[in-house]
Order: structure tokens, then C-alpha cells, then sequence
């Protein structure tokens, strides 16, 4: 398990610096003249050049490279052009809010994909599977924001019910404050509680044409009990496996859904820094969303060995 975890946060290096590598090259490349879209109008050349020498622009893009990567162990992750504050300060005020929101949607993903998978597996042919086919046939068609402008059409104008967008004003409740996640959390949510509900059928009827399903049936265990004590359990892994890797999705790739719902997230800011051109701003939010989804896939990997001691994490020795 050790030699398993060191080797995955080797790669977990590697994939971090490449991906920072890519995108700091495609922000280089970028048309137009930094200094001159951040300087004040009017801005004589000397202003222009101080702005570049204070941010490095001169420099080769490899020099500049290796400057951002010797911050990034201290998580100093320059200041950002647009708000002139260090972009880690930023960063932290925005990312817990899409943590906050991505944990409602993880929970709405749990417990209705879950559960609409098991009983359409479970009743499989009947009006019930049906119902959970074609609803999820519905969701996975429409994009994201259809699905949130509807909400806000149906709840918000029509009804009435819930706040149009927004967070929840600081010291609100809990009772206060729960309303203004329903929509962005149900629209985030939406498509992959159908994946999940689609992937948890497939896994469970898949689980239950094996042979130890049969021989518990021949031992006179209940259907229940094989179900649940036996096919559930090894019927889950895909599904964890996506659920987890998601979550860190649903924290980075929530840009549609915090734009539509003016949420003040991570993905918010890092649709007006890459609109501002604020190079360290992007840079920095792409750094932290790597290092999220790939210590929610290790953890994912790891739990595999709780869920099925079978499954092998590598050097060729079966975890115990």
C-alpha cells in the first residue's frame, strides 16, 4: 500500500507540473500586450515598462516558468493582475464556496442516483425502471444551463419560491440560507445523478448474474439479503469510483452553473480571469482544481482496497 501511494503522488507531481505547463503556455501565446490591458488609460511607456518589470513580462516564457514553480511548494502563487492581491488570498474566498456547493450536489448524486439505479435494477422491466430510464435519458441530453434556466423560470420567476441567484449574505442560517442552494446545487447535480443512476443499474444487474449471487439464492437467503449483503457491496465500486472523481469535477468544472446562478465561486473567478487575462489568476486556480481531483482520485483508489480486498494497487502484492 505504501510503495502504491508514493508511486501515485509521483505522478500526481508530474501531472501537476504539466498541466501548469500547458496552461501557462497557452496563456503566453494569448494575443495582446498584458501590461497595456492592465495599465490606466493614457499610460505613458515608462508606466508600461514598470508594469512589465514588476511582473516579469520581458522575461523568456521558460525563465517565467521557473519562477511560478518555485512558488508553488509554498503556495505562492503570485498577485493577480486585475484584483492586485495575492492570488492564494482570492483564491481561498471563492474556493469554499464551491466546496459548499458541491457538497449539496454530492449529496442530491448520492441519494438519488444511488437509489434510483438500485430499484431500477431491482424492478428491472417494470413501470419503475422505465420511469428512471427516461428520466435520465431526459437529464444527460440537456445541458447544464437549460436545466438551470428552467429552475430559475419554474422557482424563481414563475413560483416564486426560491431566490433567482446569489449566495446567502454573511450571518445568514442554516433554515435562511438553505434556499439559495437548491438550484445551483440541483442543476450542477442533475446530469450526474443520472450517470450514476444509469452506471448503479448496469453495475448491480452485472453483479447479480454472477455465480456466488446464484449460490446464495440455492442457500434460501432472502432476495433482500442477497441484495443488499451481498450484490450491493461489489455493485457499488464503479460507482464510488465515479462519484469521487466527480466531486472534484463538480469543484472546478461548476463554471456554468456559478455564471448562471451568479454564485461566487471558483469557476466564477476563473471565467473573468481568463476573459481579464489575468495569467496568475488562472494559473492559480487551475494548480489548486488539479490538486483536488487528484487527491480525490488517490483517496478514491485507496478506498478500493475496503471495498474489494481483491483488487490488486500494484507491485504485484494483494491488499490485505
Amino acid at each position: 500500500m505504501l510503495i502504491f501511494i508514493l508511486r501515485r503522488l509521483y505522478q500526481t507531481v508530474i501531472v501537476v507540473i504539466g498541466v501548469v505547463f500547458l496552461v501557462s503556455f497557452l496563456m503566453s501565446i494569448i494575443p495582446g500586450d498584458v501590461a497595456l490591458m492592465r495599465a490606466p488609460k493614457g499610460a505613458t511607456e515608462e508606466m508600461l515598462q514598470n508594469i512589465r518589470d514588476k511582473y516579469n513580462l520581458d522575461e523568456p516564457f521558460m525563465t517565467r516558468f521557473w519562477l511560478y514553480l518555485k512558488g508553488l511548494p509554498t503556495l505562492d502563487l503570485g498577485e493577480s493582475y486585475t484584483y492586485k492581491r495575492p492570488v492564494m488570498d482570492i483564491i481561498l474566498e471563492g474556493l469554499w464556496w464551491s466546496i459548499k456547493l458541491a457538497i449539496v450536489a454530492e449529496i442530491i448524486i448520492v441519494f438519488f442516483g444511488i437509489l434510483a439505479g438500485i430499484i431500477s435494477a431491482i424492478a428491472r422491466y417494470s413501470f419503475w425502471d422505465v420511469l428512471v430510464t427516461i428520466t435520465t435519458s431526459i437529464l444527460v441530453a440537456f445541458p447544464i444551463f437549460w436545466i438551470g434556466r428552467l429552475l430559475q423560470l419554474i422557482f424563481a420567476q414563475w413560483l416564486g419560491w426560491l431566490p433567482a441567484a446569489g449566495a446567502p449574505p454573511p450571518g445568514t442560517g442554516f433554515p435562511a440560507s438553505a434556499q439559495y442552494y437548491i438550484m445551483p446545487a440541483i442543476a450542477l447535480a442533475a446530469i450526474s445523478t443520472a450517470y450514476v443512476a444509469r452506471m448503479q443499474r448496469s453495475s448491480l444487474l452485472e453483479v447479480m448474474r454472477q455465480d456466488y449471487i446464484q449460490t446464495a439464492r440455492a442457500k434460501g437467503l432472502s432476495n433482500r439479503r442477497v441484495i443488499y449483503k451481498h450484490a450491493l457491496k461489489n455493485g457499488l465500486i464503479p460507482v464510488i469510483t465515479y462519484i469521487g472523481i466527480d466531486f472534484g469535477v463538480l469543484i472546478g468544472a461548476a463554471v456554468l452553473t456559478e455564471m448562471i446562478f451568479n454564485w461566487p465561486g471558483v469557476g466564477h473567478k476563473l471565467y473573468n480571469a481568463v476573459l481579464q487575462r489575468d495569467a496568475p489568476m488562472v494559473l492559480g486556480l487551475v494548480f489548486i482544481l488539479v490538486l483536488i481531483f487528484v487527491f480525490i482520485n488517490l483517496v478514491v483508489d485507496i478506498s478500493y482496497a475496503f471495498l474489494d480486498p481483491r483488487i490488486r494497487l500494484g507491485g504485484g502484492q494483494e491488499v490485505t
